[in-house]
């Protein structure tokens, strides 16, 4: 139910939902529900930052601001300035992951409840541990497992624990042959899980604004999106003509949800929203061997490094480990254990295969870390070990290797592998531009996909994909509807920047003028918009003290978690 009195607005965010796949599944009969939405209110492509990190992305949509000004540029955040002895093997740059206090900006929830509105936030990422505020907190990705703090009043985790059972927090399955159906099982549980909660909440509770985040469409397509795609290198007629039947059954339990969840929602202004798209992926490519190849990395000359470099230039690499298991029919046993083997298992190949644990700091001068197409300076002052001066050698490098990557093709076609590389200051703007990566870039064809699960995953810069088949897109999906929209509207596309203020105008709300965004007026009904003009305020939004880091415990096994599904490496 809604606080009585006020506009309110109900946010679902399916994480990394592609209209390249609901349209389809719309057309077959999947989901006749989203496609009787779709004519009732405004949709279109909702464009993310880059590179489309889910981290990055949803901190974004919620805060209206830049990454340069809320600081989160992925999953980890890279302590700057950190000395030599603050570092490890295991982690060379002092990085943490992300948490709701390391990151700057006011999200719509903290505004909200400074204008006295009441707000119901679920499973939405980077909000662990949860802000108290007026309403309910339940903190979704990037919990530690095992906390049972992630619920704002904590009263309320045990009323929903004893209606619905255990808090379903996480998705631990990840694909292999004979683990499909898992991965699916694993899915419906979640999803109903979710759906039961959400509406749950909706009616139980006051609220002004409700936004309720599901992570499932993110990890089908991660693991799955080769059973729907007849074209992917990795689909299997076989495999397909089993599973694919069931992974669409996820999308029809999502469907029926959405339309229970819409109704629920009465006369609330609704917002059906992803931080990114999601594509095939067909080949990946490792920038550190790219690196390599150029001379901009180099390798230790201790007897480890040196054999471990012997062994990876004979193509004794992760890659070959994982084709091998596979065809000997081991990797069942490698990821039997699900998730968390994953983790066992990239750990493993880390301490015996090539990694920048093996790189000779005081030689190298930029190195690749993350996912999308990330490239770091090795600077002085602000990397533990570097080695690169500020000023004109630094700016030298940085145009060098982009002039690089520009010439560089794909030796399949000769054409063109990188169109768009950036510097960091050509996209960033605010106080945390420095902490971002030095060269941003996305690949022409984002079937190619830059890859950081592991530092060294093939001897070769370009290399068939494996284990995940699909990945992320920079144009993700906006659909609004009920009070304030436009009805039966394709609108083209618009910036996630412009999501947060087009809500708070939505709750009769002042926008901010340091938020990087702009109220959609091309979105909203002519009636709405002519009765509502929009207000501005001068309400700071950054510049609070980044708080706490997690404990190493905690640190460590988020770190673990990230791996295991490819986030990081």
């Amino acid at each position: 139910m809604a606080s009585r009195g006020s506009r309110k607005v109900l946010i679902l965010g399916l994480d990394g939902a592609t209209w390249d796949l609901l349209l389809k599944l719309i057309e077959d009969g999947t989901m006749p529900n989203l496609g009787s939405l779709l004519k009732k209110g405004v949709w279109g492509n909702l464009v993310t930052v880059v590179p489309p990190v889910t981290a990055t992305s949803w901190t974004t949509f919620f805060t209206g601001l830049d990454p340069g000004k809320h600081g989160v540029f992925e999953f980890l955040l890279r302590r700057k300035g950190i000395s030599q002895s603050a570092v490890s093997k295991r982690n060379p740059f002092g990085e943490v992951p992300v948490n709701s206090t390391l990151r700057d900006g006011k999200p719509l929830w903290v505004l909200a409840d400074e204008a006295g509105l009441k707000s119901v936030v679920i499973s939405v990422p980077i909000t662990y541990p949860p802000e108290k505020i007026n309403g309910v907190m339940i903190s979704g990705f990037l919990t530690p497992l095992g906390k049972r703090d992630f619920v704002e009043p904590p009263g309320v985790l045990e009323e929903l624990e004893g209606k619905f059972g255990p808090y379903k927090l996480y998705h631990r399955q990840v694909y292999s042959r004979r683990g499909v159906g898992k991965v699916i099982d694993e899915l419906y549980d979640v999803l109903d899980f979710n759906i039961k909660v959400t509406r749950y909440l909706m009616k139980t509770r006051d609220w002004d604004l409700f936004f309720a985040h599901f992570w499932g469409t993110d990890r089908a397509q991660h693991e799955l999106w080769h059973l729907l795609d007849d074209q992917h290198p990795q689909h299997s007629e076989e495999e397909a003509k089993v599973y694919a039947p069931r992974l669409k059954g996820f999308y029809r339990m999502l469907d029926e949800g959405l339309a229970q969840i819409v109704e629920d929602a009465d006369d609330a202004s609704i917002v059906i929203a992803s931080d990114h798209g999601f594509g095939p992926i067909h080949t990946f490519l490792s920038f550190n061997v790219w690196l390599m190849e150029r001379g901009y990395l180099h390798f230790k000359s201790d007897f480890v490094s040196w054999f471990k470099r012997v062994w990876f230039s004979l193509g004794f690499t992760p890659v070959l480990f994982y084709r091998l298991s596979m065809a000997l029919g081991l990797a069942r046993h490698r990821l039997a254990g699900g998730f968390h083997s994953r983790q066992r298992m990239q750990m493993l190949l880390n301490r015996f295969f090539l990694s920048l644990e093996n790189v000779d700091w005081s030689r190298t001068v930029a190195y690749s870390r993350g996912n999308y197409g990330q490239i770091y300076v090795n600077l002085k002052g602000r990397e533990p070990y570097g080695c690169v001066n500020p000023g004109s050698e630094y700016d030298d490098i940085r145009e060098k290797i982009r002039s690089e990557l520009l010439a560089t093709s794909d030796p399949a076609t000769g054409e063109q592998l990188i169109d768009r590389v950036y510097l960091r200051e050509e996209i960033y703007h605010g106080p945390y531009v420095d902490e971002a990566p030095d060269l941003v870039f996305l690949p022409k064809d984002m079937k190619n996909k830059a890859l950081g699960t592991l530092d060294f995953t093939s001897n070769r810069f370009i290399f068939p994909a494996h284990g995940n088949s699909g990945d992320h897109r920079m144009e993700g999906i906006l659909l609004g509807l009920g009070n304030g929209f436009r009805r039966d509207h394709n609108f083209g596309s618009l910036s996630i920047l412009d999501v947060a203020p087009t809500v708070l105008h939505l709750l009769g709300l002042e926008v901010p003028r340091q938020m990087d965004g702009r109220v959609a007026h091309d979105i909203l009904d002519d009636d709405f918009a002519r009765h509502n003009p929009v207000k501005y305020s001068d309400n700071q939004l950054i510049g609070r003290a980044r708080g706490s880091l997690l404990s190493g415990e905690a640190s460590e096994e988020i770190r673990r978690r990230l791996e295991g599904i490819g986030y990081v490496g």
